[in-house]
């Protein structure tokens, strides 16, 4: 059976005429410069594709008169959401439509009929949390949740792990506002036959749309019912199945949902919703190998559960990679099993969950299958389990040389009782091709994840991609089944439309596509008349980039290159409602400020894009170096060290900048100014001092610079008696040796109480400022002495500041070389925070009073970033009476010298507004600000006008 394939045409229009056209009629953004074409020619996919240009609306208008210039000029259109489709749909090389930004509303809410009215642009998750008050929520919930807009999912008619309970998103679309190719804006909605006679007698596209599908639905009946496949989780094609019943209401919003942007552009929906689940219970189930897990399905569907996830052994296996995963591991996991089902169930009460509960386990047992069960009944168990599933799959994807966990076969869909025997038989493709692969996903509904493991930068790699992608979509054909179950076809399966559904059906969905869009204005490409597989990947033989030299070691990577195209365009870093990751996307929603976007621009230009350094540097302006990417990214790409080695190699060509020099070296000048504190505070104060760091270093005016303090940490620890034998060095750090030391001295406090005895380091800087500023090299001294100077014994290394633990711990030995690299491991192992180790080592000591009856927790975020919130959350929990609050506030937005900046001031406000600020000034009389960061601090005071204080600080002050 042929494929139908096509190169996309060459555009003929004229760019510059479209650009200025487009920016005086968009009261939004119109991007035509290379860096916003470079960011968005990627999504989630295999493939690359860079745009015309970009436009960003700020309402719906912008929409309709973006559309109909591009169509005047002949310019396809792509409408764009998240941007985590993983076929493809999301780019094309007409004009981008991002509707994120703005186009995300609710506008409409009737929760006693239980519908909502929406804008595409709004992300899953964050309209689920507007509709969590009432109970509600729109049922589909698909992984890419906390970054997926609604649009999208309409797009890709998208479902997720409870699709057995749920169904799709085709099944919680009511109606839509569209506008069609003419210009045309159409209410679609369910009509009866009288109301569907005269749709069809309607002037233009709607009228016609009107009258083929309702055709189609006739003619192809038969067809339709020989050649679609019989399984819940099928989104291939367009959706002709649902017209071919005349007993059925007549929705054309059915025809929309599931074409990928390729009919017409939604302007707005009403989205059916579901109550919140009351009770929910979750058990896990071990197997020896996969292929049981997935013969224990259909047994499972007996007992009606909301969710069968599954995992095979090599998702599993990458847990043991990380302590914190292989510790949550151990709680419900036993060995090395080959297959894991995660099973849930929803009940209207919590009583009726445990007889579910054991009357599966029992049946499983009576049939031998299974051989170890855990029951997770309350909501943190619960939590754990998916928690370690997603962090799994995270790991799983971060390979670091060229071979990658690649989705292009991931989404295939058969009947549950025959997922077994074609699970088998999948992996026997890919393994005959010599690959691997991970499985997981639903298979309550059949449709698992396989994602083969190639290197796509060899011919021999685009071979097997290939060779596989088509003896998949035979053996899909073999067992009846979809080779599309719930991301769509785009790119990468829409090669494959005729094969799967025959040369009859095909020609009905190429006369849909010409019925709605005539000239091919809407995303060109996908479902019909696609170009070949293998065409616009985004790796591929001819690829090369090069490799720099560096600073830090990125050797595991195969050089900075690889390490940067670690980033596979998920997407994880434009969640808003939780986490750190990504702090100024948060505050400016721009594809370009989050993590996916600055990697896009890195990669592209280390890869021979037209990106020169200006373009590189504005991508990466924004970044505040929180290290949150790199622990809440799924595959930890580490965009402030990419920074740091982009300044610095840039100070090396350009000379580096006063600015940075001066802040790099906080250090030697807090020394100098600690010295003559009580006058060098006067003069940093006053008005001529500010205009000065104004225009010289570009400081904020409304930033004040911290005291120094002239009786040091360093010589409070001189004036005392120095304690024999000390069980634990305090790290001296800048911070709260020149302006803090009523830190240390509390933390010194602390330790005594619990039996422990202090000295101070003889440690030199961390670096963190350094390396904030790209000034590596001399880092990279300072790691040395740092290496030489504190690897002479075997004591704790406590901090106070968490910004210079992770320099400590985690930069200064990937700066080093041979014999100091291994001494700077040894120091990075005894390295730890106070609280940390006194929640570790000191169990029920020291003693506390009742204090405050609310301690506010803001974690730093470098704290946060290295999993070290719960031991400070632990230690301030020992306090009497107190309610310990983590506010997970993300990023408090100074990050060092980030928010003093005049070019990054308001953005730094904008990210402390999120969450800390508001909760600073909203503290009651009985409540604390514990931050243990010195710039969170000093964010709360200069904005919030508040008092946030070290955690060391306020236990000491509650010692018995």
């Amino acid at each position: 059976m042929r494929e139908r394939l096509v190169q996309l045409k060459p555009l003929s229009f004229n760019r510059d005429a479209l650009r200025r056209e487009l920016a005086a009629a968009i009261e939004g953004e119109v991007r035509f410069d290379p860096l916003s074409r470079a960011i968005y020619s990627t999504d989630a996919s295999v493939y690359q594709v860079e745009p015309t240009g970009v436009v960003i609306p700020r309402h719906r208008d912008d929409i309709v008169r973006a559309v109909a210039i591009a169509a005047r000029h002949g310019c396809p259109v792509t409408l764009r959401g998240g941007g985590t489709s993983q076929a493809g749909q999301a780019i094309g090389e007409g004009l981008q439509i991002d509707i994120s930004k703005h186009c995300n509303r609710i506008l409409e809410v009737n929760a006693a009929a239980r519908w909502v009215r929406v804008e595409p642009g709004i992300v899953l998750d964050e309209l689920n949390a507007q509709l969590a008050p009432l109970g509600l929520r729109f049922a589909p919930d698909i992984s890419t949740a906390s970054r997926a807009t609604v649009g999208g999912m309409m797009a890709n008619n998208s479902s997720g792990a409870r699709s057995v309970l749920y169904g799709k998103t085709i099944d919680h679309v009511l109606e839509q506002t569209v506008l069609f190719a003419d210009g045309s804006i159409h209410h679609l909605r369910p009509l009866t036959p009288a109301e569907l006679d005269e749709a069809c007698r309607l002037p233009g596209i709607p009228g016609k749309a009107y009258r083929t599908v309702r055709r189609l639905g006739a003619e192809m009946r038969d067809e339709v019912d020989r050649r679609f496949p019989k399984v819940l989780r099928r989104v291939g094609g367009y959706n002709l199945d649902e017209y071919t019943d005349p007993s059925q209401a007549f929705n054309l919003a059915k025809m929309i949902v599931g074409s990928e942007g390729t009919l017409g552009v939604v302007l707005e929906a009403k989205l059916k919703l579901v109550p919140l689940p009351k009770a929910k219970a979750l058990m896990t189930i071990q197997f020896a190998h996969l292929l049981d897990a997935l013969a224990a399905t259909p047994v499972i569907l007996r007992h009606n559960p909301s969710a069968v996830e599954v995992m095979d052994g090599f998702i599993l296996s990458h847990t043991r990679q990380n302590p914190t995963l292989h510790r949550q591991r151990e709680a419900f996991i036993r060995g090395e099993p080959g297959g894991l089902l995660c099973v849930e169930f929803y009940a209207d009460r919590a009583t009726d969950l445990p007889p579910r509960l054991e009357a599966l386990e029992a049946d499983l047992r009576a049939c031998g299958l299974g051989n170890h069960f855990y029951t997770a009944p309350d909501a943190a168990a619960q939590a754990r389990v998916w928690g370690l599933r997603e962090a799994a799959l995270g790991l799983s994807m971060a390979m670091k040389d060229d071979n990658k966990s690649l989705s292009f076969v991931e989404d295939t869909a058969v009947a549950p009782e025959r997922l077994r025997d074609f699970i088998e038989r999948f992996l026997g493709v890919i393994h005959a091709q010599g690959a691997t692969a991970g499985v997981y996903a639903h298979a309550s509904v059949g449709c698992l994840h396989v994602r083969p493991v190639i290197n796509m930068k060899t011919e021999e790699g685009v071979r097997k991609f290939e060779a596989i992608a088509n003896e998949v979509a035979d053996l899909v054909l073999e067992f009846g089944g979809a080779l599309s179950g719930e991301h769509g076809d785009g790119l990468v399966r829409g090669p494959f439309i005729e094969k799967m559904f025959g040369p009859v059906l095909y020609e009905a969905f190429r006369t849909i596509k010409q019925a709605f869009d005539p000239n091919g204005l809407f995303n060109p490409g996908k479902i019909v008349d696609c170009p070949a597989l293998t065409a616009n990947l985004r790796y591929g033989p001819a690829y090369r980039a090069t490799n720099p030299e560096t600073y830090f070691d990125y050797s595991e990577f195969g050089g900075l290159a690889g390490a940067v195209e670690m980033c596979s365009g998920l997407g994880a870093c434009r969640k808003k409602l939780s986490g750190i990751m990504c702090p100024s996307y948060m505050a400016t929603r721009e594809e370009t400020h989050t993590t996916r976007g600055r990697a896009n621009a890195l990669r592209l230009a280390m890869s021979g894009a037209d990106l020169d350094d200006d373009a590189i540097g504005a991508a990466l302006d924004l970044c505040l170096e929180c290290r949150a990417c790199k622990a809440e990214c799924p595959v930890g790409v580490d965009m402030a060290r990419f920074k740091s080695e982009f300044l610095a190699r840039r100070w090396d060509r350009e000379g580096t900048p006063l600015r940075a020099r001066v802040l790099g070296n906080v250090h030697a000048i807090a020394r100098l100014a600690s010295r003559v504190a009580p006058l060098a505070n006067r003069i940093a104060a006053s008005s001529l001092a500010r205009l000065i760091n104004q225009d010289l270093l570009g400081i904020h005016s409304k930033r004040t610079l911290p005291p120094w303090s002239r009786h040091t940490l360093e010589r409070w620890f001189a004036e005392r008696p120095p304690d024999p034998g000390a069980d634990a060095l305090l790290f001296n750090d800048t911070f709260t040796n020149f302006y803090d030391p009523a830190i240390g001295i509390a933390a010194v406090r602390l330790l005594k109480a619990a039996g422990k005895r202090t000295a101070l380091a003889p440690n030199v800087c961390c670096g963190r400022p350094l390396i904030s500023q790209g000034l590596l090299a001399d880092a990279r001294d300072l790691a040395q002495r740092n290496a030489r100077l504190l690897d002479n014994g075997t004591e704790p290394l406590l901090f106070c500041e968490p910004s210079c633990l992770s320099a400590i711990r985690e930069d200064a030995p990937d700066l080093l070389h041979g014999d100091d690299r291994e001494r700077a491991r040894r120091v990075a192992r005894r390295a730890m925070l106070v609280e940390e180790y006194l929640d570790r080592e000191c169990a029920g000591e020291p003693e506390f009073r009742a204090g405050p009856a609310r301690i506010l927790l803001h974690g730093h975020c470098h704290q946060k970033s290295m999993g070290l919130l719960a031991p400070v959350k632990a230690l301030l929990g020992r306090v009497p009476g107190a309610e310990v609050v983590d506010l997970d506030a993300g990023c408090c937005g100074m990050a060092g010298s980030f928010g003093y900046s005049k070019e990054h001031f308001d953005v730094s406000a904008a990210i402390g507004e999120r969450r800390l600020l508001p909760a600073a000034r909203a503290m009651g009389e009985g409540d604390v600000l514990a931050a243990a960061g010195t710039s969170c601090r000093h964010q709360v005071a200069d904005l919030a006008f508040a008092e946030a204080r070290h955690p060391v600080e306020i236990l000491a002050g509650l010692l018995k």
